[in-house]
């Protein structure tokens, strides 16, 4: 079909003594061929091959490895007859291709959004999509794609009668993956490209019920600024994108790669130089703000118009219930364990105002529940929130607005993710030592990110070199979640924990091991939080199994942070045990280079320092 259609371009090309395709000279066609932006537009990548494996989108047989063969359909086609359905034809399906061919060469008759192409043209909103964003969403442990992030594009019109943007169009991009996937085949597929990947659009409302309302991730929103011809060529580039096949790759061809791969087609500078073995969503945030500020050192308007923060449909929730005094957080919770029928003798106590702030909650805390349950919410959960909505009403509406939840800086503007750093360490039985660390992946509770007092690190190793050469520590994941802000009520998880599975140094031989601990959070001010886990831990090295109390408190905020740690470690199964403390302190001296010192005392005392750089 496409080769007939293709035959048939080229035919009517050739009756047309002004059609294009002969109107440029072969140097004309080479340059344009060549020209960087006519190889983004088809997405050769570094192999001069397309990575788009879908053929309808190529017009020449050869367009795949050909890009000049591909020019050449495309201006055939250019001329073609409109057929019955029009948004068959070329100009239709490439709209982008011919609107930047219209600003190289003379397209007699050319049309941005030509009437034969229905739907591309609802699709676009043409002189209704103002600005464009890319979206930074925080990661989620329920999906190892998401672990690191995600993030999509949003097409923001500026609606008057929708200022949330809830039907804006997204762009996400994402594997084609099987429902039920088992997550160690999706994991191993992932690796090694068993799948295939495509852009899709949905509005954003359905995005955010995803992420903020269901998942409870925060979302970053990035307003980019960009010039008219900017913003429409990749609007353009979209549509001839959407549904287009390509090879999905976990680490690094992935959801980051690809926008930031369709960003490249309209800002100058590169997005991708970080791109080699490994690419996670917060690289890309990275460079914009390196680009952002570059510009504007040398006086230009900066890439980034506005960064919005995005609570989770969670953080809102716990704020607003964090606004009660505490009586009335005692009442709201008393309401959430018992059921409304405890509602009445619960607001007995309190003024009429007061009562209206708690049922505001109830409310709250009903909508966010119906959510977390869908498809299927239970029916106390909707009984609930029918008991209160009538209360509400028999009470004035609240006179000041709600408070808005404090926004989080962005990730982009901490620690960049992976790690470089050289130190000494110095331990009573192996004597000083130089100490060399690295991480592909890692953001550190001590560090500047927007995982407040959580971390999360993949392939976290450092190697020792004294007296003899020896790994010091293998972090194959290590996460940690710390949960201070939480409602005691049914299907709410006040717990915080941590996952640590590795290679560590034990005396001469090596452990393996793998250790998980959960325990209770407090918030003692907002730069001092507390918290008490208990690990339980397999070892390859006896004892193999170990348990592991200990008492922590994370202190500081914005460029000086510290950790003490206090504990014991089970030696034996006859409950005999060692105890341990630790020290440590970080400063980021600058903008990605912290300075970190540590003192141990176990067995052994260990003291160390590092200089360490983040990129």
């Amino acid at each position: 079909m496409l080769r007939r259609y293709f035959i048939a371009a080229l035919l009517c090309s050739c009756l047309l003594p002004t059609s294009v395709a002969f109107a440029l000279s072969s140097a004309q066609l080479e340059h344009l061929a060549q020209h960087p932006t006519w190889l983004k537009l088809l997405h050769y990548g570094d192999s001069r091959q397309s990575e788009i494996l879908t053929e309808d989108f190529f017009l020449s047989p050869d367009g795949q490895h050909d890009p000049q063969a591909e020019l050449r359909a495309d201006l055939a086609a250019y001329n073609a007859p409109w057929p019955k359905d029009g948004d068959s034809h070329a100009r239709c399906r490439f709209p982008a291709r011919y609107y930047w061919l219209s600003q190289q060469i003379s397209l007699p008759g050319y049309n941005l959004t030509p009437p034969q192409c229905p739907t591309f043209a609802r699709w676009s909103l043409p002189d209704k999509v103002q600005s464009i964003s890319l979206f930074l969403v925080s990661g989620y442990l329920g999906n190892p794609a998401s672990v690191f992030g995600h993030s999509l594009l949003k097409l923001n019109t500026g609606a008057q009668d929708d200022q949330a943007g809830m039907f804006d169009l997204t762009v996400s991009y994402g594997a084609l993956v099987p429902p039920d996937e088992p997550v160690w085949r999706y994991i191993l597929r992932g690796l090694g490209g068993g799948y295939e990947a495509g852009f899709s659009d949905r509005y954003f409302y359905t995005q955010d019920l995803v992420y903020s309302r269901t998942e409870f991730r925060d979302i970053w929103d990035y307003e980019l600024r960009l010039s008219d011809t900017q913003r429409t060529l990749l609007i353009l580039h979209l549509w001839e994108v959407l549904g287009k096949k390509f090879t999905y790759y976990f680490l690094d061809k992935n959801c980051a790669f690809r926008l930031s791969e369709l960003l490249e087609l309209v800002i100058d500078e590169p997005l991708l130089t970080n791109a080699r073995f490994w690419y996670v969503p917060t690289e890309t945030f990275h460079r914009l703000e390196d680009i952002d500020q570059a510009r504007k050192a040398v006086g230009q308007p900066g890439l980034i118009k506005a960064v919005r923060f995005i609570p989770s449909a969670q953080r809102k929730l716990y704020h607003q219930f964090s606004l009660l005094k505490p009586e009335e957080q005692a009442a709201t919770q008393a309401v959430m364990q018992q059921g409304p029928t405890a509602l009445p003798d619960q607001l007995a106590h309190l003024k009429q105002d007061r009562q209206a702030e708690v049922l505001d909650t109830l409310l709250a805390y009903s909508n966010y529940r119906l959510t977390a349950e869908q498809p299927t919410p239970s029916a106390a959960t909707k009984a609930a929130k029918n008991r209160f909505l009538p209360a509400r009403f028999l009470l004035p509406p609240s006179t000041e607005p709600l408070k808005e939840v404090p926004a989080l800086d962005s990730p982009a503007q901490g620690n960049r993710p992976m790690l470089t750093s050289i130190g000494f360490g110095h331990e009573e039985q192996r004597g000083s030592y130089l100490r060399l660390h690295g991480a592909a992946f890692v953001q550190e509770a001590l560090g500047r990110n927007g995982l407040e007092d959580n971390e999360l690190a993949v392939f976290d190793a450092a190697v020792s070199i004294g007296d003899t050469f020896f790994l010091d520590q293998l972090d194959l994941i290590r996460i940690r979640t710390i949960k201070t802000d939480f409602i005691t009520a049914d299907g709410e998880n006040p717990w915080s924990w941590q996952l640590r599975t590795g290679l560590a140094q034990d005396a001469d031989d090596y452990d393996a091991f793998f250790a998980f601990g959960a325990g209770r959070a407090w918030k003692i001010s907002p730069q001092l939080t507390a918290y008490a886990m208990t690990d339980a831990a397999a070892h390859s090295v006896e004892p193999y199994l170990r348990l592991r109390p200990h008492l922590g408190l994370l202190a500081g905020n914005g460029n000086l942070k510290g950790r003490l740690l206090a504990g014991i470690e089970t030696t034996d199964y006859q409950g005999n045990a060692q105890p341990f403390v630790s020290a440590e302190l970080q400063w980021g001296f600058a903008a990605q280079t912290s300075l970190f010192i540590g003192i141990e005392q176990a067995e052994s005392a260990n003291v160390s320092a590092e200089l360490k750089w983040f990129w």
